[in-house]
């Protein structure tokens, strides 16, 4: 006996449909967030690579792979604006990975409860946080592409369908190449819920050919690497945080006063544990139900993955090469998270008033109400270029958008427009340098210089958020340059660029090409 109610109305696969809505509707809204990515992922899917390296670190395990950008392709082929196709493939994901929770969990939770399943997963605080705070297109196509695996996984034990097994290697491929670090720790999960829960050999053969074969894909990128921009070790995760109730668009800091959006989310906690409370309470029925091992597997998988992002878990994360699989350890939390959508959306399977109305309805609204504070985003209307318009620091810390020199007669003087983004806390308070310098006797020498900090003593550069769009113009007097030489017979050109002031290096342009922007007047 299976937990499906055996009604033809497929209730719960319209309310992930339709009340998935409330998941989806800000990518909706015109413009693009400021999401601690930035433009990144619009960049590297206009001009696709096999590892994103457009205002972006290439590395074969912590990068984007060009199957981040395969569902874009399609969107700007018809004419859509990158923002705009970006955007949708967003939506996608959050509907794929909705759908294929539900598809999951149908034929052992029923209708109700595979319905309530789909829609926690969608508004999951980790999930939410993926797309409307970091921005991360890659890991949120793991979002979509992990239930699809395991609804994949699943069927094929069933039935040993080929067709499901085909889908199972085509998913697991996909996320090989979109997100390699992800998409390992992702197949050891599959791996072992096909032996444990599945218990057929065949569907963990199928894993395993799905996984072997996302990593030989990888081979000829192998030594595509890059220095991590994080300290790893700085960005575990305290316990309290996974119960926060804080929402703010905030970069992952290293220490407990952290304010980055980890929680889990109530619908997540308190259903979860209304499951484990029925189903501990009729035993008789638990022995009968034909998802006892999914559920025991979810309730205990599910917090071991949450536990290897908090501090405890350090010394496993010291294990040669672990570390480099991800920019941070919190990013394994998205792992766990169509378990713990189960281990939610199995209330009504548990307790069979509960998938009756009112109450099943009450249960999804409270689903929505309980993530209704993490569905904002930080917007802008800001259009970004094709490419930056340069990239400088060693890690793509500063991401210029864009930048318009002016040259004024009547006071002489040069106007210089710059607006960027960062993609990193930055560790020092740069400052900017802007020189005009003047052809004289076959020489170029400096006649005019300004150096400043970047938006004045009111916001230094430590204090930045990953992600947020700034702009400045400054200002160059060349009136006394003008009483000296004369500007209008006399090439001039323009340097610009950032550098720390306690040490004077600058900030390397385009990976190291200059250290600094030159542009030319008059």
């Amino acid at each position: 006996m299976n937990f499906s109610d055996h009604r033809p109305a497929r209730a719960g696969f319209w309310g992930v449909l339709l009340l998935g809505v409330f998941a989806w509707a800000p990518a909706a809204y015109p413009g693009y967030w400021q999401g601690l990515e930035g433009f990144t992922p619009i960049y590297n899917a206009i001009h696709p690579q096999q590892i994103a390296g457009i205002a972006a670190e290439a590395d074969v395990w912590r990068g984007m792979g060009v199957a981040s950008f395969i569902l874009v392709q399609p969107f700007l082929l018809l004419g859509l604006a990158p923002t705009a196709a970006v955007r949708a493939v967003f939506i996608i994901a959050l509907i794929l990975g909705g759908l294929g929770v539900y598809t999951w969990l149908l034929p052992r939770l029923g209708d109700r409860a595979a319905g309530l399943a789909g829609l926690v997963y969608m508004l999951m605080p980790p999930v939410l946080a993926t797309i409307y705070v970091r921005g991360s297109l890659s890991d949120a196509l793991i979002l979509a592409l992990l239930p699809l695996t395991l609804a994949a996984i699943a069927a094929y034990a069933e039935s040993e369908s080929l067709s499901a097994a085909g889908i199972a290697v085509i998913a697991m491929i996909w996320m090989w190449r979109t997100q390699a670090g992800l998409a390992l720790l992702a197949s050891i999960m599959l791996l072992l819920y096909a032996l444990l829960v599945e218990r057929s050999r065949w569907a963990a053969l199928v894993v395993a050919v799905g996984g072997a074969t996302g990593l030989a894909s990888l081979l000829p990128l192998w030594s595509i690497r890059a220095a991590p921009a994080e300290i790893f070790s700085d960005h575990f995760v305290y316990l309290f945080q996974l119960f926060g109730n804080g929402w703010e668009t905030a970069p992952s800091i290293p220490g407990w006063q952290d304010r980055f959006p980890f929680q889990l989310g109530f619908a997540v906690l308190a259903f979860s544990l209304m499951t484990l409370w029925f189903w501990l309470r009729t035993p008789d029925r638990g022995r009968q139900m034909d998802a006892r091992r999914l559920l025991a597997f979810s309730f205990i998988g599910a917090p071991i993955i949450v536990a290897l992002s908090l501090t405890v878990s350090a010394p496993l994360w010291r294990i040669p090469g672990a570390s480099g699989l991800l920019t941070y350890p919190w990013q394994i939390i998205l792992v766990s998270t169509p378990l713990l959508a189960a281990t939610a959306g199995a209330l009504p399977a548990v307790s069979n008033p509960l998938a009756k109305i009112p109450y099943w309805p009450v249960l999804m609204g409270l689903a929505i109400l309980a993530s209704y504070p993490y569905l904002s985003a930080d917007f802008t209307q800001v259009q970004p270029p094709d490419r930056p318009y340069a990239v400088l620091g060693s890690a793509s810390d500063i991401v210029l958008l864009d930048a318009d020199l002016q040259e004024l007669a009547d006071p002489p003087a040069a106007e210089l427009t710059v607006t960027w983004q960062t993609r990193h806390l930055l560790d020092a308070d740069y400052n900017i340098f802007f020189q005009a310098l003047a052809e004289v006797d076959g020489e170029w020498r400096v006649v005019a210089q300004l150096d400043a900090q970047p938006l004045g003593d009111e916001r230094p550069a430590t204090s930045w958020r990953p992600g947020e769009i700034l702009a400045n113009t400054y200002r160059l007097d060349l009136a006394d340059a003008a009483e000296s030489i004369n500007l209008e017979n006399t090439r001039l050109r323009y340097y610009f660029g950032y550098y720390d002031w306690r040490t004077g290096d600058r900030l390397p342009v385009d990976g190291g090409i200059d250290d600094k922007l030159v542009f030319y007047g008059r």
